[in-house]
């Protein structure tokens, strides 16, 4: 009969439970942003990623795709920004030797177009900040539901693995009962043959055996 260990009834019982982890560990041990950590596609090599890891993922993923677009955007920003303050130092220093209606209103745009720009930088750097936290705290949540998916999926497999060992272990003893069976079976035939020839005969035996077919 399969044993049914006290263990699987426990962890039925008593599941297992989310646990927070040791930031400062983690940090020792290079865990970073894990959708760009190849070792995190590596513990699923063998275990289907569920859909809300999936989904926590992709939204890890949309945050550093907007970081990478604020800081190209940040780029050009800074580069028209460079543009515009030189044109007004060429401006002004032209203001200077000859006063000019047009030059002094390209400056006043140049000067709205850099209060705008730096204006733009600043809310840049406020959502910069912003995708930072969300991106660790989305990423610690992620590694946190993570570790106790893949936790319970090697219970689990532990607890299943404890019941085909005890299949197999019952089928071994049913096929050690079916081979003592076997020999015995033969043991037995051989004997009561050779018991047969010898009383019998040769000849006798064989017109016999061919009567009932013993092959």
């Amino acid at each position: 009969m399969i044993k049914i260990k006290f263990n699987k009834l426990i962890e039925d019982i008593l599941p297992l439970k989310k646990i927070s982890l040791d930031r400062r560990a983690l940090r020792n041990a290079g865990v970073g942003v894990l959708v760009l950590d190849e070792r995190w596609d590596r513990l699923f090599t063998s275990v289907k990623k569920p859909p809300a890891i999936v989904k926590a993922e992709q939204i890890i993923r949309n945050c550093l795709d907007e970081k990478i677009r604020l800081q190209m955007e940040s780029k050009l920003n800074n580069a028209e920004k460079q543009v515009k303050l030189n044109r007004i130092i060429e401006l002004t220093e032209a203001l200077n030797n000859n006063s000019s209606e047009s030059a002094r209103a390209e400056i006043e745009e140049c000067g709205t177009k850099t209060r705008e720009i730096n204006e733009r930088e600043l809310q840049i750097e406020q959502r910069y900040d912003e995708l930072d936290r969300e991106i660790a705290a989305k990423n610690s949540a992620l590694l946190e539901d993570a570790v106790l998916y893949l936790y319970r999926y090697m219970k689990k497999s532990r607890s299943r693995i404890t019941e085909l060992d005890a299949q197999i272990e019952d089928m071994r003893d049913n096929i050690k009962a079916r081979i003592d069976e076997r020999v015995s079976l033969d043991e037995s035939v051989n004997e009561t043959y050779n018991f047969l020839h010898g009383l019998l005969g040769a000849k006798q035996t064989e017109s016999l055996d061919i009567h009932y077919t013993l092959d």
